[in-house]
């Protein structure tokens, strides 16, 4: 019988010596996103674990209120200030109702509209195709747009405009592509464009694509971007360990840990060129498209600092983006500036034409 409480002393011992590292660790991760003073690769990566920890924190919470109530107090402290943290995963909003009819504003990652698969996906291309002429928005902005003059089913551009008459694309891997076809980000507008600007990031096979937008008295400026995409297939690994083979699941790992590192090297580039977009627009702003980074990243934590996001403030549920392994994430997102309300924020998560879903914002702009 003694023998049954000094196990139980030692594996609680344990857990609590494992508990004081993981408090520690989640501060570190809070310290790091709050000020962002730490740009090194390695600090995005320890940023994007934040979740994670949070959640052997509120484990560790649950057991310690059961064991020994006064260890509760210390994950207790740590999940409270990471409180402001736990919003940008997680929204409890409903719809605003007003009577000012809201901007309303798609964006979607579209994969390359099947184009090296379109014999096998001739119906879903047509599906896809109708859905993003139809759908009710007066912005569209789209990522992996494809369109091709000499293939029928992807004069995709011209079948947009019988309902969005303004439009800009800027194509992106162009090495990749022949004079007659070409793949990019576009912005479709029902309003007038009256400026336009682009490029294709350094070292990168995305970019981002400025339009100015007039709509009556007032004109607008939207971002449609995409960062560096860090290439992760998390499914292969997980493919690897189910079939025992380890060896090949810790190259799998290897090979994700060092997309990780090229991903946010890349993306502190490329967010800074976007700040300086962002911080001197001389009219209210939209930034929207695909980050390929989680809520708790540095390129994430960095453009919230300037703007709203939308699915913190107007936004339900998780959001998951993602079609795909892992899929318990959200990376495409809209953000906007102090001029604008956000009244609903959706991710449209039974439109399933593409490896990402469409997140559809409404916003009204309420005074510069």
């Amino acid at each position: 019988m003694a023998k049954r409480p000094l196990k139980k002393k030692i594996t609680s011992s344990l857990i609590w010596l494992g508990t004081l590292p993981l408090c520690l660790y989640t501060l570190l991760t809070y310290l790091l996103s709050y000020s962002l003073i730490v740009e090194h690769w390695f600090a995005g990566f320890l940023m994007m674990t934040m979740p994670y920890a949070q959640l052997l924190c509120l484990l560790s919470l649950i057991y310690w209120t059961f064991q020994r109530a006064k260890r509760a107090l210390l994950p207790l402290i740590v999940l409270a200030l990471g409180y402001g943290f736990i919003g940008r995963h997680i929204s409890f909003h409903q719809p605003v109702a007003t009577l000012e009819k809201p901007l309303t504003v798609m964006s979607y990652n579209v994969f390359g509209m099947y184009s090296n698969d379109y014999e096998a996906k001739k119906e879903s291309l047509e599906e896809l195709k109708k859905f993003i002429r139809d759908y009710d928005a007066d912005i569209k902005c789209f990522q992996e747009f494809y369109s091709h003059s000499d293939r029928k089913a992807f004069h995709t551009v011209s079948y947009l405009k019988e309902k969005y008459p303004h439009y800009a694309f800027i194509p992106l891997k162009k090495q990749l592509f022949d004079s007659h076809e070409k793949m990019g980000l576009v912005v479709f507008s029902k309003y007038p464009i009256i400026h336009e600007e682009g490029e294709q990031f350094e070292n990168s096979a995305n970019g981002y694509l400025l339009t100015d937008i007039v709509k009556g008295k007032d004109t607008i400026r939207v971002i449609n971007l995409q960062l560096w995409s860090m290439g992760i297939r998390v499914n292969k690994m997980t493919s690897k360990i189910r079939l025992q083979d380890y060896t090949d699941a810790q190259k799998e790992g290897r090979g994700i840990i060092s997309s990780l590192r090229k991903g946010f090297i890349e993306h502190k580039k490329e967010m800074d060129q976007i700040n300086r977009l962002i911080q001197k627009s001389p009219y209210p702003i939209l930034v929207v498209g695909d980050l390929n980074e989680t809520p708790s990243g540095w390129a994430y934590g960095t453009i919230r600092e300037r703007l709203q996001n939308s699915f913190e403030e107007a936004g339900s549920g998780f959001g998951f983006t993602l079609n795909r392994s892992p899929y318990l994430v959200r990376i495409d997102n809209q953000f906007f500036s102090k001029e604008w309300q956000a009244t609903n924020f959706l991710t449209l998560r039974n439109i399933k034409y593409s490896d990402h879903f469409p997140t559809v914002g409404q916003y009204i702009l309420h005074g510069k």
